[in-house]
């Protein structure tokens, strides 16, 4: 059932403006098509007909999405809405808006913060969500939090990202922004799932750093597409290690000036310990830390409830003793499903073959080539696939195609593939990059 309201310019309060790149959700005469609205009677009793009622304050922002708490004088109800930045979002960004909506039936608003309601305004599609209260996490980490507060944070997003994972479903981004905190409670909600997956385990395939779906910054190393593993839900817990290094540190584990360097960081730099950063870290607080930073997912924690074991060890010990013992991590952290490992086990002289060859072409240029034989299944992508990790410092580009038997009688099919991949990497880097392909590739043609 849809319910039309009208926005009214005089009454609707923008707190902040946005970026001259971005767009400020802007009150409109025109009407406004909320969908699903008989599932907003639980907020106050009634229904929600006039949206013209609400001052917006922004909460957080960045280059895809802004989020705004809508605030009403005649009453005590309160709502989120998450906008595209942009007046002309991309295919992908509506696709993330339908996508958090569509999952609103598996999230719990114990520990999530529940969609109820897409708004579109002059074909501009808005989210509406159930306000929990409290702040994006990010607003509080400016100075590292106090120990206490850390932790309690730390056991309540430690105990929302394991019932996310009960019910089978992967976050994909999970970072201070996406995470709601009440400073009078400490209780968290989790929000932005619009790269979440249902799907138990997925492979992310080697697409270019700029465009891969997530945040950099805190993305786990096999979500870049770089490691030859699969994303499961040890990549949520490794993207909420970095969350909590932040949260007692106050920076991110690491740094880095571009996309490549940040895939980079994630798949090969350790980083510093917490307690070389902050000086009343207990060493056991900083050891749960660093296993969550773990490179592969197998030394990692294996569950949310494992983890959360720890925090609450770590809380009683520092409300009993003053202090938190050390102990060894991961003790009650039992997995209830078999995951089978993903390394390349038996083919290191294989792949010692390949890489050696690449650092090779690295060091003088010249081409190489090393051809992989056996039978079928016997794992031949699977050694080539570990040359994704090696390429990426020297910003080296993997492309490959496949030969398949119901393509046989198209010509160069295999190589076309490989190729495809190859201009569609090219393509989505800035255009000075793009222009001195164009040139190289028009300077080679014309040689020829």
């Amino acid at each position: 059932m849809a319910i039309r309201g009208k926005w009214d310019h005089s009454s609707v309060d923008l707190v902040s403006t946005a970026k001259a790149s971005q767009v400020e959700l802007r009150a409109s005469p025109a009407n406004v098509e909320v969908y699903d609205l008989n599932e907003l009677s639980d907020l106050a009793g009634e229904a929600i007909t006039d949206l013209s009622a609400y001052a917006l304050e922004r909460l957080r922002g960045d280059t895809e999405f802004v989020l705004y708490r809508a605030r009403s004088d005649a009453d005590t109800r309160h709502i989120l809405v998450l906008a595209p930045a942009s007046e002309q979002p991309s295919y992908s960004t509506l696709k993330r808006i339908e996508h958090e909506y569509a999952l609103r039936t598996e999230l719990d608003p114990a520990w999530a913060v529940l969609p109820f309601a897409l708004v579109r305004d002059k074909g501009r599609t808005l989210l509406a969500l159930k306000d929990p209260g409290g702040q994006p996490l990010d607003r509080l980490l400016e100075r590292p939090l106090e120990l206490k507060q850390f932790l309690r944070v730390a056991i309540a997003l430690a105990a929302a990202l394991s019932r996310l994972h009960e019910r089978g479903i992967i976050h994909k981004d999970i970072k201070p922004a996406n995470v709601m905190v009440s400073q009078a409670s400490d209780e968290v909600w989790l929000t932005g799932f619009g790269i979440a997956t249902d799907s138990s385990r997925e492979r992310q395939a080697p697409t270019p750093p700029q465009i891969i779906a997530g945040t950099l910054a805190y993305m786990a190393p096999e979500q870049t597409g770089r490691m030859n593993r699969s994303i499961d839900s040890r990549s949520d817990l490794y993207s909420l290690g970095v969350t909590l290094y932040q949260m007692l540190t106050s920076a991110l584990p690491f740094t880095a000036s571009d996309p490549v360097e940040w895939v980079y960081c994630h798949i090969a730099r350790q980083p510093s310990p917490p307690e070389e950063r902050r000086k009343d870290v207990p060493a056991a607080l900083s050891a749960i830390v660093l296993k969550l930073l773990a490179k592969a997912a197998e030394e990692r924690y294996q569950t949310a409830a494992g983890l959360q074991a720890d925090l609450k060890r770590c809380l009683e010990d520092l409300e009993r003793l003053g202090r938190i013992e050390p102990f060894v991590t991961g003790a009650r952290d039992v997995s209830d499903r078999l995951t089978i490992p993903e390394k390349v086990y038996g083919r290191e002289r294989e792949t010692t073959v390949l890489l050696d060859a690449f650092e090779r072409v690295v060091a003088s240029g010249a081409p190489e080539l090393v051809l992989v034989s056996g039978h079928s299944g016997i794992g031949k992508s699977s050694i080539v696939n570990e040359l994704h990790k090696a390429i990426v410092l020297p910003r080296g580009i993997f492309v490959s195609g496949k030969f398949d038997q119901y393509k046989r009688d198209i010509p160069y099919a295999t190589l076309a593939l490989a190729f495809q991949t190859l201009i569609r990497q090219i393509l989505s880097r800035n255009e000075a990059e793009v222009g001195r392909r164009r040139d190289a590739l028009r300077d080679a043609i014309d040689s020829g």
